[in-house]
Order: C-alpha cells, then structure tokens, then sequence
C-alpha cells in the first residue's frame, strides 16, 4: 500500500521542485498558532520583519497601536529592520467564520516570506467572529491573526478608549504568534492559566486571557495591560537565544 501511494506521488511530482515545493508547504511554520516564533524572534534565517495589514474600509488600525506595535517587536526581537504596509479592501459582512478569515487573506495578502524576510499578516475586520461574539482578536496561523476593530470599538467605555483597548489586542495576538504562552515549548515559569490554556495568569500581562474578549472589563481595573510580563519576557529572552 505505501509503495503505491509512493508510486502515486512520484507520477505527479515528476520534478524535484515539486517535491521540495509539497515539502515546505507541508513543514512550514506558517501551518500553526506559536510554530513561528524563532523565525519571528530571532535573525539568523530572517533578518527583516514585514508586517502587511489589510483593513475593511472605515476600520483601520491607529497610528498610535501600529507605533506600539513596532515598538513591542523592536524590544523582544533581534530584527535589524521592522517595516509596515497598509491597504483598505471592501466588506459587506458582519460575521465571519474562520473560513470566511481564511478565504479573505487568500485574497488580500500580497506578501510572503522572501530571502531575508519574514512577513506577519494582520486583517482588520468590522463585523464578529461568527463562533465567539466576544472575540476582540484571533490569532489563527502562524504568521497570521485577525483584529475585530468594530468589537474593539464597541467595547470602549469612559475612561477605556478604544485605542487603548485596540494597543492590547493587538500586542496580545503578537504574543500568540510568538507562542506565548506555552505554545510548542514549556516555560520555566508557572505562568499559563490552566482554566484558560495559552494565556497568562497574571492580570497585569498582556497576554492574559480576558484581554482579547470583549468580556475585559468584567476581569480587569482599568485599562488592559499592554505589554508583557516578566515571566513572558523571559520565555521571549530564552526562545531568542535558541535555549527554549
């Protein structure tokens, strides 16, 4: 039976490009939430970071959570160079199911990872997620995650803006894709919420799990954290140095 299948795929691969091709597609970290972390932190395959944000109309990002962003990367990351591009498309949806996620970064996205580069890829969606009406961000693969700017801006209240709320979600759904918490590795630090898995136990991380709901301020005084924790930055230090 394995000989056949063999057989099968060397009649359709006839050339070693198409074998290294399924290869790669098959092994890329791109495939799973965390599985990037190494080529997002460290610079010895990628010494670049690109980050392509494509936005539903009337819903882009702030200038002031992009900066933070930046900034964030900036300080956990060995990248020499962190560029950013930005481009509207049009929506008449108001719910999307991750397939729906999938489908519109399929038709957006224009960049991938290239020579020196690494590339994130950021959708700003109006609407929900069609499996969690609370969900302010979702991080769905590798390289990938989705902010809910019309949820994020619905949940301000008075003194809680929607850009401070926005800042969070967005270095929270960064913190996933650098596998933050124990994603594809084990933490020295007893860190994770057991009651929420990969999310942070402490209330002043920002990789605590009440910060990408929209159910935050029932969890939280004031705004949400926006950066990391000591614990966080740690495991961010040893998976840098190739220790973790």
């Amino acid at each position: 039976m394995r000989s056949t299948i063999f057989l099968m795929l060397s009649m359709i691969l006839v050339s070693s490009g198409c074998l290294d091709s399924l290869k790669d597609e098959l092994i890329s970290c791109e495939n799973s939430v965390g599985e990037c972390r190494y080529e997002i932190l460290q610079d010895g395959k990628y010494s670049k970071l690109h980050i392509e944000i494509d936005y539903v109309s009337g819903y882009e990002p702030s200038s002031e959570a992009i900066d933070l962003l930046r900034q964030r990367i900036n300080e956990v990351t060995d990248k020499n160079s962190v560029t950013i591009s930005q481009d509207s498309f049009g929506s008449t949806d108001n719910s999307y199911s991750l397939q729906e996620i999938l489908d519109i970064e399929s038709s957006q996205r224009t960049k991938f990872k290239d020579g020196d580069e690494f590339v994130i890829h950021i959708l700003y969606l109006n609407g929900e997620f069609e499996d969690n009406e609370n969900t302010l961000g979702l991080a769905y693969k590798g390289s990938s995650f989705a902010m809910f700017q019309e949820k994020i801006e619905d949940a301000a209240f008075l003194f809680i803006s929607a850009q401070d709320i926005e800042k969070a979600v967005l270095v929270h759904e960064y913190g996933h894709l650098l596998g933050l918490v124990n994603m594809g590795y084990t933490s020295p630090h007893d860190h994770e919420d057991p009651e929420h898995p990969h999310h942070s136990n402490n209330e002043e991380s920002v990789m605590y799990w009440a910060v990408e709901s929209q159910d935050f301020y029932n969890q939280l005084d004031g705004e949400p954290p926006n950066n990391f924790d000591s614990y966080d930055l740690d495991d961010l230090n040893l998976m840098r140095q190739g220790k973790l």
